[in-house]
């Protein structure tokens, strides 16, 4: 890095995937992000979060944490803590969608700084998760559910993008002393859920936000500060086209066990809770001995109940289901085999039944185990259908917030159906590489190392503008 960065303007294009952004750049179709932040700096694939989910996978690029490290693990949630103690309430369950996309900045662990903790002049620009930033720096903070919920009805959401880029543009030059913008452009998602993530709409909605990059760039430039500007541009999530749905709420009903689930949530005496995000994963919560004050039910005791555990795991729709055993190993099950592991010391000690789960090709193995540094399990994952598997599953268990089992869907399918509106072409979520996979575009250099996450991002930043990185976060600095 030759020369020290003074602000950021942060582009969080959702639902970008890394390998259409690059078809678009070969094509000579985004000539702005090409020449100010491509050709300057570097251009790398990432893995995001488990969840792959908006929201909660925003909150490494503003904390540097792991959505389970910062307890919301899914846009939606059950606390069976919580639902013991006060039974039905707002604090015992959550969707953040709509008005309860304000509760997420409540929701964040407490002693987690955010970026607009850390930066002297901050703006957040239609992003839901902004704690530390001033009233009046939240640009878009009362109006940016009217203007969702205009997009939603009208699929204009081209709109909105433009929208993210004036409130930028006004900063720019009429707030001289910002160092510090996350902006959110949601066009490429919500039009990847409505038609495809590869429908010649979705691809407009990639070179419809190269112009908005274009404008911005002018007005840096016009006011004097384009060289002393760091661009950082992402993703929260791939997405990966959807055919089939399987609606698991409706379907543990069917099998007889009383589920919570959204929309159904004006229910008592029920047995399980459903919460799906993305719509490719879910987590799911059983009463343990007829008791939710007991925590999280183990995987043998959900082995040992049946709790249609066998079904799903062989169901076409289903990727796999993890859950964490009573001696805390974390077990993965699915129509191939049952595996489970565990991290000590930051060695992942991995077992399999039978047939290994994950189909990893692992060097010289013959014994149904192995073991590897978390760093190798990166490299080992990158290239299967489930890159950094090891790391996330660890991670989003340490919320006390996740379910008992975590399913994640298989791509092509996802897990809700009846109540969504309108149906998704596209889902997002799960475990999966589609929707793991990110870009990284900056206009600094970042040498790739042995492992490259979005919580990598947050700290990476800091340093480039000279500020301290908080002890313990979960990312590390790759300048």
């Amino acid at each position: 890095m030759s020369v020290l960065k003074k602000r950021v303007v942060f582009f969080l294009l959702d639902g970008a995937r890394p390998d259409i952004l690059n078809q678009e750049l070969a094509l000579g179709n985004l000539p702005n992000i090409a020449r100010h932040i491509v050709e300057p700096g570097s251009n790398q694939s990432m893995v995001t979060v488990f969840p792959s989910t908006t929201g909660p996978a925003y909150l490494p690029f503003i904390t540097g944490m792991h959505p389970g490290t910062c307890n919301i693990p899914g846009i939606r949630w059950f606390d069976k803590t919580s639902y013991a103690q006060r039974g039905w309430s707002f604090k015992s369950f959550r969707s953040y969608v709509g008005l309860e996309t304000y509760l997420m900045n409540h929701d964040l662990n407490p002693t987690i700084k955010t970026a607009y903790d850390l930066f002297n002049e901050p703006y957040s620009v239609m992003n839901m998760i902004n704690r530390g930033v001033r009233k009046k720096n939240n640009t878009t903070r009362f109006s940016r559910i009217w203007y969702y919920y205009y997009a939603h009805l009208t699929d204009h959401w081209s709109f909105i993008d433009k929208v993210t880029t004036h409130s930028i543009i006004s900063i720019i030059n009429n707030k001289p002393n910002f160092d510090y913008i996350f902006a959110v452009y949601p066009s490429v998602d919500e039009y990847s859920h409505i038609g495809s993530p590869f429908h010649a709409r979705t691809r407009e909605a990639y070179r419809d936000f190269d112009s908005q990059v274009g404008a911005i760039v002018k007005s840096l430039k016009d006011k004097g500060v384009l060289e002393e500007t760091l661009f950082v541009l992402t993703s929260d999530h791939g997405l990966s086209e959807t055919k089939t749905h399987f609606d698991i709420g409706p379907y543990l009903e069917s099998k007889g066990i009383r589920t919570f689930f959204y929309t159904q949530i004006f229910k008592m005496r029920f047995e399980a809770a459903s919460m799906v995000s993305g719509n490719g994963m879910a987590h799911l919560y059983f009463k343990n001995d007829k008791k939710w004050e007991s925590g999280r039910t183990s995987i043998e005791d959900l082995l040992q109940k049946g709790l249609l555990l066998d079904e799903l795991r062989h169901r076409r729709e289903i990727e796999f289901i993890t859950g964490v055993s009573q001696n805390g190993s974390i077990h993965i099950l699915n129509d191939k085999g049952h595996a489970a592991f565990s991290i000590q010391n930051d060695q992942v000690h991995y077992e399999w039944q039978h047939q290994d789960p994950l189909s990893l090709k692992i060097p010289g193995n013959t014994q149904r185990k192995a073991h590897f540094s978390l760093d190798e399990s990166y490299a080992l994952t990158w290239d299967s259908h489930t890159p950094d598997l090891f790391y996330q599953l660890s991670k989003i268990f340490e919320s006390p917030r996740s379910g008992d089992l975590i399913v994640s869907a298989r791509s092509g399918f996802d897990l809700r159906d009846r109540f969504e509106h309108p149906e998704h072409k596209s889902s997002h979520g799960a475990l999966c590489s589609e929707h793991m996979k990110i870009p990284l575009i900056t206009n600094i250099k970042i040498t790739r190392g042995t492992t490259l996450r979005s919580m990598d991002v947050f700290p990476t930043l800091l340093k480039a503008v000279g500020k301290p990185i908080p002890d313990g976060l979960d990312g590390k600095s790759l300048i």
